[in-house]
């Protein structure tokens, strides 16, 4: 028989099982390395009230134990409103009537508000101090503590100026501030006195004029000598400097009378009033009418916000001037020349709408801003993730085809601008 010599062995498995192990080995080094990295830096006890981390931990984890969840909040004016719901127009919301009580973890304070219905009589920004605020709501005889449906750090939202200063309003909820975590995203309403950004302004003044609507220019009144867009750019100018003079930073809608704008686009008005962060934002016009027997002056409101402050206004003016409440409308809802703006239907049919554009497309989601029309929506990119909205008026001075009027505003027109800067300054707490 034959001799056949062995085949060599090829150690090719071996060899491969050794480069394969390697290569994992360098692999796995490598992942847990660049994941090690991506992780944040070790986790930093939070801080309140300038307390140490035992007494900020004890602060936080003390809260009741039976909740009330919020899925919604927006900013309006110098208020906060919350919402059991996401906000829907003209529906009513559960909060709605029910008592928020303000608990400062700081100092051990409380402060206590009934949510109205009105947007601008909710949380108040002006009356609270510094500190780090718990929030409860009284709800079916029982106080319950906030909580957020979702993990919440709100951009901050500024008040206005006021001796210099402003406070910078954050909302947060978010269950891994405390270590070990909260049982919840409770919310905290978190409040600073810092001083104001130059950017953010507090007062938008929108001089009424020649405007395009929906394509249309529609011309200003002009009648006995008076131009209205002439006369309300003035007006403006000389309301922007006597607010300047209380400390407040104000942004006119146009430089001149003779620019044309409308409310929508980037170019158009309410872009600039958005852009400017502005607490509150002020119309000024003038009426006219066939019948010259119409005359005295006007304020509108929105109608998702109370009458406060255009009560402040006209009664400032009725009290200092020669100005008189309008006597065209008596129904009950128009007292003393104020009223808020007419509904309107919008284009999804429903008749939630304000008629007055610059109440309308100012107030944020709030006041359905940017769902009015298919121009209003041209506005949705500054409407759609933003938790704000202008508090805003409508003065109407005079009627312009009214010679009593026209009168009155040539012999007092500066005395008018400056006590309407004065009303409107001691109606949101300034001082010069």
């Amino acid at each position: 028989m034959a001799y056949v010599p062995p085949k060599k062995q090829r150690h090719i498995k071996p060899v491969m099982i050794i480069v394969l192990m390697a290569t994992l080995a360098i692999a796995v080094t490598w992942g847990y390395r660049s994941w090690q990295a991506a992780q944040p830096k070790e986790w930093e006890n939070m801080t309140i009230c300038g307390f140490d981390e035992e007494k900020t931990r004890e602060l936080l984890q003390n809260t009741r134990k039976e909740t009330y969840t919020i899925q919604d909040y927006q900013f309006y004016g110098e208020s906060l409103n919350v919402f059991a719901q996401a906000y829907q127009l003209g529906e009513k919301d559960d909060v709605k009537r029910k008592s928020i009580t303000l608990h400062n973890l700081c100092n051990e304070e409380t402060i206590t508000y009934t949510m109205e219905d009105s947007a601008d009589r909710q949380i108040d920004l002006v009356e609270p101090q510094e500190g780090f605020y718990a929030l409860s709501i009284h709800d079916v005889q029982k106080d319950k503590q906030l909580v957020y449906a979702n993990v919440l750090h709100s951009e901050p939202y500024y008040t206005v100026r006021r001796n210099g200063k402003v406070k910078r309003i954050t909302l947060i909820a978010d269950a891994s501030i405390s270590e070990p975590a909260l049982s919840q995203n409770t919310l905290f309403l978190q409040i600073e006195e810092v001083d104001p950004q130059e950017d953010v302004a507090d007062v938008f003044i929108d001089p009424y004029g020649d405007r395009m609507i929906n394509g249309y220019l529609q011309s200003g009144g002009n009648a006995n000598g008076l131009k209205e867009s002439a006369e309300m750019q003035e007006a403006a100018q000389q309301l922007k400097q006597e607010l300047e003079g209380y400390g407040l930073r104000v942004v006119l809608a146009k430089e001149a009378a003779d620019d044309v704008m409308g409310y929508y686009g980037k170019e158009g008005i309410m872009a600039k009033a958005y852009e400017s962060h502005a607490k509150y934002y002020i119309e000024l016009g003038m009426n006219s009418s066939n019948e010259t027997r119409y005359g005295g002056s006007e304020i509108y409101h929105s109608n998702y916000s109370s009458a406060t402050l255009a009560n402040a206004l006209m009664y400032g003016l009725k009290k200092n001037t020669a100005l008189t409440p309008s006597n065209v409308y008596t129904w009950s809802e128009h007292s003393e020349g104020v009223s808020s703006s007419l509904y309107a239907q919008g284009k999804d049919g429903k008749l939630v709408y304000d008629m007055m554009p610059a109440l309308r497309e100012s107030g944020g989601r709030i006041s359905g801003a940017a769902e009015f029309s298919d121009a209003a929506k041209e506005n949705e990119s500054l409407i759609q993730n933003a938790n704000s909205g202008m508090q805003s008026v409508s003065v109407n001075f005079i009627y312009l085809t009214n010679k009593g009027d026209v009168s009155t505003w040539k012999q007092e027109k500066e005395k008018i601008i400056t006590t309407l800067a004065e009303a409107f300054a001691a109606a949101i707490h300034v001082k010069s």
